[in-house]
């Protein structure tokens, strides 16, 4: 059906959840939409909060739960029960402009080859900006995505999650050939990610494009529990986590009649590469003279991080492959 399902996914959410809720209602649209809020086993009274804040609202919205925690799930419990072409995930620490619905609906039906368009997410601080906030708060799911509107240049693009569109029939085409996705999304504490980004490959994968627009502005909400350096360490560490699982798309960009031995060969470079980086980047470390920075700790974590993944996941990577190469 011609339209756009919005799809909020929280955990314990109640304590953040209704101004999201609010800005929603206020949306402008000349189609049709709902709302699904998918509860991904909360402890906190989400359910029946969000039910009680919608109850007198005359939109058209569900309440879906979702027992496996993992953000992925919830995405995915979402998607399955849409009933709209058109999916806008919306973090539940966003609020989307008056006009993000209508912009982004118009972009998706004006341009059949966008199979996922973003927009540009503006912080908002609880407590004072941190130091470093400017120069690595893309990472938050803040600042713009591209320079330019339209198609983003670079190739594979990436969309961070937080208030991107995505063509659902294409995501479905691989649900329904049996594609799972190689990562598993933040869950609790754990906040290994790139499952945005997996879907991002998969859409381009499938000959389809990402777009851009900085007409589609939304707020993130910086709660002063993250905006430490100690939690951006442990941030960036989760995110370079997800290397060696989103390996295989790398390899099927090259080239996508890639052979497995091809691919072990290029398991084997890229785990070798990563390794020596991290082991160079720790013998100069010690025979340096100067005290640790900030910023080289954070180099090694992420260094560490991606040779980590590269060895944890091979296996789990390489049936990846084989599973992609069956299905695009």
């Amino acid at each position: 059906m011609n339209g756009i399902s919005i799809i909020i996914c929280t955990y314990n959410g109640k304590q953040k959840l209704e101004e999201t809720l609010l800005a929603i209602l206020k949306l402008k649209a000349t189609f049709s939409w709902e709302l699904l809020v998918v509860d991904n086993a909360s402890i906190d009274g989400t359910a029946a909060f969000t039910s009680s804040l919608l109850s007198d609202s005359t939109i058209d919205f569900r309440i879906l739960h979702e027992a496996e925690p993992g953000l992925i799930k919830a995405r995915l419990c979402g998607l399955r029960a849409s009933k709209y072409d058109v999916l806008l995930y919306c973090d539940d620490d966003n609020t989307l402009d008056i006009n993000y619905m209508q912009i982004g609906y118009d972009l998706m039906k004006m341009n059949p080859i966008i199979g996922a368009l973003g927009g540009c997410g503006t912080p908002v601080f609880e407590n004072k900006k941190p130091e470093w906030f400017d120069k690595y708060g893309h990472s938050f799911a803040v600042g713009p995505q591209a320079i330019n509107d339209g198609l983003i240049s670079e190739y594979p693009a990436e969309l961070y999650g937080a208030g991107a569109f995505f063509r659902k029939s294409v995501l479905l085409q691989f649900l329904e050939k049996g594609f799972k996705s190689g990562l598993s999304g933040r869950t609790g504490n754990n906040l290994v990610s790139g499952e945005d980004v997996e879907w991002c490959y998969l859409i381009q994968l499938a000959g389809y494009q990402i777009w851009y627009d900085h007409r589609l502005i939304f707020t993130h909400a910086m709660p002063k529990g993250r905006m430490n350096w100690e939690y951006y360490l442990r941030l960036k560490q989760g995110i370079a986590s997800g290397t060696g699982q989103l390996l295989p798309y790398s390899c099927l960009f090259i080239n996508k009649n890639m052979r497995e031995s091809q691919y072990l060969i290029n398991w084997f470079k890229q785990t070798s590469f990563a390794t020596l980086l991290y082991l160079n980047y720790k013998i100069r470390m010690l025979f340096s003279q100067k005290m640790l920075a900030s910023e080289d700790k954070l180099g090694e974590i992420i260094l560490k991080a991606k040779m980590i993944s590269f060895y944890n996941n091979a296996i789990p990577a390489y049936k990846h492959f084989r599973k992609l190469k069956a299905i695009i």
